[in-house]
């Protein structure tokens, strides 16, 4: 016997012990082993089907075999309940034969205890061999519990089922007819499982009952159900019931091209149902457990019902943007054209409708997904960019500070492709595109070098002069509410409630945005980016529009950038390097930027503080290489050298280049004059950058000359080649079809400002300049094409449209005002053919006339076809001027252009006189301090010439020393700081009914002696006379100074003066004149006595200020008292009255008035009848005490309404 292996031992030793084995064999050799291993061929493994297939096989052939039997004897009797029995015990045997054998190969019990038979036939079914060719029977499935009946199906069971309960409509016209017949016919056989055995003895069966009767029929069944167990009857008929309820479709025959998708339970696959091709190709026989409907499942994959209801004009919805920021309509069938919208529906809430709402795109920008981020933040970019353009406004309303927060978080991502999206919608909040495009459109024009500040606009003047304009203004704020508020202190009144300091991020960005964006240290994180991070995409330029903004804002601003000394080395280091010819694969980092230039020249037009500081040698040596680089200029270049000449122009201006710096410039401005004439197309066709370098180059040099630094040497080496580039372009004008182009007029704006300054001022005088003013400027003016712009002037003119812009349409972020609000949509306020800086330069010539050329110009422009377009334009003009956009930014030059032909001698000639003085009037009331000069030419012409207003020497002396004192000290005011910025809004210098100015002093002098201040020394006589007699010229002119209303109130002023000077015989009857008039012109009109007007105090205070005065100091005046009754007639409301009978009633003695002097006679007083208690009660109590004079007209009122009134009980009447 020979020994295991025992652990620890080797391979040595297994050799050994088979050496052993080995010399034992041959000694012995029947010597066994142990045990040995013998390879026997495994048989061909059959499947658990294909086993059940052999035994049902065997067993369907015997219970065939008894089936035919037993129909062959009775065809009509139903097998006999042994038969039955003896069938399925064969099966149950078959089954059992099979169970254990599944049993012994899976779980080794061969007796089978474990398994229940029920789950294999609802694995397995009955298994049925088919013959060889022959298409697969369907699947037989057994009826499911009663428990499971309200479990939802699968869509391939309800396909099944579906299919299974149609009418089999092939059989014959008799078949369909007979119901009877039918429903036997649609019975099966659950004995015999072979479709070709069921065929047959259904068809024998058939034959059988055609050939017999109905009787018979009938007789044959009710011996059949005789036979038969009641509980199988009850059974067969309830399947029968169950059968019949079930729905039934038929299915006709179609071809496979217009072959339909089935229906499913009322289910509909569409043709882009991702379970489609599947079904189809698909046969349903080999689908199992496929029985129940898993709708939860299924939901992803079916059409979005439209159950959206129709919109009804007026009706509000969420807004939902697609991913490009566009606005969608409420259901894509509004959309114009199909496309694929399918990514439009990724959203849980309302599925029907395309797009995604704020909300949902705030989430995805908090995503942790890179891709869902950047999706977002792009959509929300490109939703600003189109609010900045106007189409949303008066469409829906973007919380526009919860939107910065959110850029804001996203922007301190180092991501660089979240860096490129998140600056790019900041810089589109913040960054007006189209301001910025329109601004740099009109900057090479004559005196638009200008740039505007856009800061948020604070009323918090603290002058204390109690003759300036400003106090004056803020005293009648003051009585915007109720007269207890002149007890006020005016400086307290202005002080705001909660510094900025004070205030949170949130508050903050309601307020001022700008502030709120500098507070969250954007300077230092863009600095952090352009150093660090260093991103190659358009992440650079959104930044250096975002610094561009910031040096808008304010010149506060300007110096906290401009101390932000890392930030700027960044900036020029790496945007404004020397140009190299060699090419780099950077696309922003070492080359320069235009917006970088931009970005300097607004800092320098901020002040001249910064401007000096900016200006180094460095500055200056890059300016000079981008001027003198001339090797390859594109598109990119040609925009850093418009900027660069930008820069320079602003630099000539402010007085920091001086001569010598200026000769470095001169030889690369004459290459550029030489290049220009040789290159630039002034034609459509010509690339529009080109013209617009031309334009700024010829400013710059215009500049040079204004600031003195360009001497003879230079202008003697530049005249020439100007002159001749002058000659082209307006001789190309001359001949072309006209302009069709903005940068066409600018280009010739810019020519005859060049040829007007250097041929009126230049050292060289007309003399360069010969040939183009004695031939080419007239026969340009005779041309067609200037014809034709003039024509523009009316339909281009910003100040004749009626409609608004939007300035402060988000007020915490003001923009310049380039859009405007058009019913149609919005509208650039510059169009392209907007002729006026043309005009405007080609009018200096007849202003300022020269020595040559003066009168060949004027033969031109006196023509017809030039003056009609323009007195129509004067005329409109005169009726419908827009006053708000007037003060747009963009309007000044047709400001001056207006100034330039009202001083224009012989204008009135094609005007008359009332169309005239309104025009006058309308343009006073237009003007900025800015325009002080134009002002006071004005007036000297119109007003204080004594032409068209006749007023004596003292009163015209008072009219033009107030005027000019409110002009120059806003003037002063606006103009104390040395720079080359404008606000964005220009606001009038002088208020729209400046005619009664003075009368404010008078207000403003009660107003002071009320508080104890000494009251300034004014005529009160000479201020009402001269205001009232100026105002009376004007009316009678047909001016409209201002409303009924207004004028109601400036009359009662007239009255409260301090001395009381309204009782003297010439002012007193100068005011019954006055006030006869008045209440003659509005005897039928209905004071709106709640109306309240900008700047001006409300009536009610007014009013009871003017009451307490008429206590004081009236000495029973019938005008003073007239004015006390005119708001106590009964067409007003009864608080007036209420009020005056009660808290004032001791006036009522002091009435004198006479009944003429009633607006509406004693009648309007009397009628209707007083319904209110309270006030008729008041009305006895007055008579009863006594407390106003018999026969006063107090006394009528009172005693015909208490004594004809019902609305109070009476013991007596009066």
């Amino acid at each position: 016997m020979f020994k295991k292996l025992k652990p620890g031992e080797s391979e040595d030793d297994v050799l050994r012990m088979a050496a052993e084995f080995n010399a034992e064999r041959q000694k012995n050799p029947n010597f066994q082993p142990a045990a040995t291993v013998v390879r026997v061929e495994k048989p061909v493994g059959k499947s658990l089907f294909a086993q059940k297939r052999e035994l049902s096989k065997l067993n369907s052939k015997a219970s065939l075999s008894n089936a035919n039997t037993k129909l062959e004897e009775a065809p009509l009797q139903l097998p006999a309940k042994k038969v039955v029995d003896e069938n399925n015990a064969k099966i149950l045997t078959s089954k059992k034969v099979l169970l254990d054998e599944i049993h012994e190969n899976m779980l080794g019990d061969v007796r089978g205890t474990k398994v229940n038979p029920n789950l294999m036939d609802n694995v397995l079914g009955e298994i049925v061999e088919r013959k060889e060719a022959e298409l697969r029977p369907a699947i037989e499935y057994q009826q499911q519990n009663q428990s499971n009946s309200n479990k939802t199906k699968s869509i391939f069971a309800q396909k099944f089922n579906a299919k299974h309960q149609t009418v089999n409509t092939s059989g014959s016209s008799k078949h369909i007819q007979n119901n009877q017949k039918a429903d036997m016919a649609s019975e099966r056989s659950r004995i015999v499982q072979d479709p070709n055995h069921t065929k047959e003895i259904h068809a024998e069966n058939m034959s059988l009952l055609n050939q017999m009767r109905e009787e018979d029929i009938l007789a044959e069944r009710e011996k059949l159900l005789s036979s038969l167990d009641p509980s199988l009857i009850n059974l067969l008929t309830r399947r029968q019931e169950t059968q019949k309820n079930l729905p039934k479709t038929i299915q006709m025959p179609q071809s496979k091209e217009s072959q339909q998708l089935p229906a499913v339970d009322g289910i509909n696959l569409s043709e882009d149902n991702p379970a489609l091709e599947l079904l189809q190709q698909s046969d349903e026989g080999n689908w199992l457990n496929f029985n129940l409907i898993e709708e939860h499942k299924l939901a992803w994959m079916r059409d979005i019902p439209a159950k959206v209801a129709q919109l009804k004009p007026g009706h509000q919805f969420n807004a939902r943007f697609d991913w490009k920021g566009v606005l969608l309509p409420h259901t894509i069938e509004d959309l114009p054209q199909k496309v694929d919208e399918r990514e439009l529906y990724l959203h849980g809430e309302e599925p029907d409708r395309p797009g995604y709402t704020l909300q949902e795109i705030f989430r995805l920008a908090r995503s942790t997904v890179l891709q869902q981020r950047i999706s977002a933040f792009g959509s929300i970019a490109g939703i600003l960019s189109i609010y900045n353009q106007g189409f949303y406004d008066q469409v829906l309303t973007l919380p526009v500070s919860k939107i910065f927060f959110l850029l804001r978080f996203g922007l301190d991502d180092n991501t660089p492709a979240q860096l490129e999206v998140v600056s790019r919608a900041l810089a589109r909040l913040f960054y007006n595109e189209t301001d910025e495009v329109l601004l740099d459109h009109i900057c090479e024009n004559a005196y638009c070098h200008w740039q505007p500040t856009l800061q948020v606009l604070i009323d918090n003047e603290e002058s204390g002069d109690p003759t300036s304009f400003a106090f004056l203004q803020r005293y009648m704020k003051l009585l915007r509410t109720n007269s207890n508020a002149i007890n006020a202190d005016v400086d307290e009144d202005q002080k705001e409630q909660d510094s900025r300091l004070s205030m949170d991020d949130f508050q903050l960005a309601e307020t001022d945005l700008m502030s709120c964006l500098l507070r969250t240290n954007i300077l230092q994180r863009i600095c952090f980016i352009l150093r660090s991070v260093r991103p190659e995409n358009s992440t650079v330029e959104s930044c250096l529009k975002l610094l561009i903004r910031i040096a808008r804002t304010n010149v506060d601003s300007a110096r906290k950038l401009v101390q932000e000394s890392q930030l700027l080395n960044v900036i020029l280091m790496n945007f404004m390097p020397k140009i190299s010819s060699g090419a780099t694969q950077s696309t922003f980092y070492g080359h320069p930027q235009y917006l970088c230039l931009k970005l300097i020249r607004v800092l320098i037009c901020q002040h001249l503080d910064i401007a000096k500081q900016l200006t180094n040698d460095t500055l200056i040596e890059s300016l000079k290489g981008f001027l003198f680089y001339r090797d390859d200029i594109k598109g990119k270049l040609i925009r850093v050298q418009i900027e660069s000449l930008r820069i320079v122009r602003c630099l000539l201006i402010l007085g920091i280049l001086d001569r010598e710096l200026f000769k470095q410039f001169v030889p690369a401005l004459r290459q550029m004059l030489d290049w220009h004439y040789n290159h630039c197309v002034f034609d459509v066709g010509g690339p529009a950058l080109i013209r617009q370098h031309a334009a700024a180059l010829l400013v710059a040099i215009v500049a040079s000359g204004e600031s003195d630094v360009c001497d003879v040497e230079a202008q003697k080496l530049l005249m020439e080649p100007l002159h001749n580039c002058c000659c082209s372009w307006m001789h190309k004008a001359t001949r072309g079809d006209g302009l069709k182009d903005y940068a066409q007029l600018t280009l010739l704006s810019a020519v005859l400002y060049a040829v007007r300054w250097f041929a009126g001022f230049g050292y060289l005088g007309t003399s360069s300049f010969r040939q183009f003013l004695l031939n080419i400027l007239p026969q340009y003016v005779s041309s067609t094409g200037f014809i034709g712009c003039v024509q523009q002037l009316s339909r281009g003119s910003i100040i004749l449209r009626s409609f608004g812009d939007r300035r402060n349409v988000h007020a915490p972020l003001p923009n310049v005002g380039a859009v405007l609000m058009h019913d149609c949509g919005p509208q650039l306020v510059v169009s392209d053919l907007y002729p006026v800086q043309l005009l405007s330069n080609l009018w200096a010539f007849l202003v300022e006339p020269l020595e040559d050329g003066h009168d060949l110009l004027l033969k031109a422009l006196m023509k017809p076809s030039v003056l009609e377009p323009l007195s129509d334009y004067l005329k409109q003009l005169s009726l419908q001027l827009n006053r708000f956009l007037a003060s747009n930014f963009f309007a000044r030059s047709e400001l001056k252009f207006v100034h330039q032909l009202l001083i224009t001698d012989g204008i009135e000639t094609y005007l008359s006189n009332t169309q005239l003085l309104q025009l006058v009037y309308n343009y006073l009331c237009c003007l900025p301090s800015a325009q002080a000069r134009q002002i006071k030419s004005i007036f000297e012409k119109y007003i204080f010439s004594g032409k068209y207003v006749q007023l004596d020497e003292v009163s015209l002396e008072l009219l033009q020393t107030t005027c000019l004192e409110i002009i120059y000290t806003q003037f002063i005011a606006d103009n104390k700081e040395p720079s080359l910025t404008l606000s964005y809004t220009q606001a009038p210098v002088l208020p729209a009914d400046w005619p009664y100015i003075q009368l404010r002093h008078i207000l403003n002098n009660y107003l002071q002696n009320v508080q104890q201040h000494p009251a300034v020394i004014v005529s009160e006589n000479q201020v009402v006379r001269m205001t009232l007699t100026f105002v009376e010229q004007l009316e009678q002119q047909g001016l409209q100074i201002v409303t009924p209303l207004e004028k109601l109130m400036y009359l009662m002023i007239a009255f409260m003066g301090p001395d009381s000077q309204f009782l003297e015989p010439e002012l007193h009857m100068l005011l019954i004149g006055q006030l006869n008039n008045f209440y003659a012109q509005n005897a039928t009109h209905h004071f709106d006595f709640e109306a309240t007007y900008e700047d001006k105090a409300n009536f009610e205070p007014l009013y009871y200020l003017f009451v307490n005065h008429f206590e004081a100091a009236s000495y029973g005046d019938e005008l003073f008292s007239s004015l006390v009754l005119l708001p106590l007639a009964q067409k007003y409301d009864n608080k007036w009255r209420r009020r005056i009978w009660s808290e004032h009633v001791q006036a009522l003695r002091f009435l004198n008035c006479n009944e003429s002097l009633l607006i509406g006679g004693l009648s309007a007083y009397l009628e209707p009848l007083e319904e209110e208690p309270s006030l008729l009660q008041l009305y006895g109590d007055a008579l009863e005490r006594q407390l106003v004079r018999p026969g006063s007209i107090a006394y009528k009122i009172a005693r015909h309404h208490f004594n004809n009134s019902q609305a109070i009980q009476k013991t007596k009447l009066f």
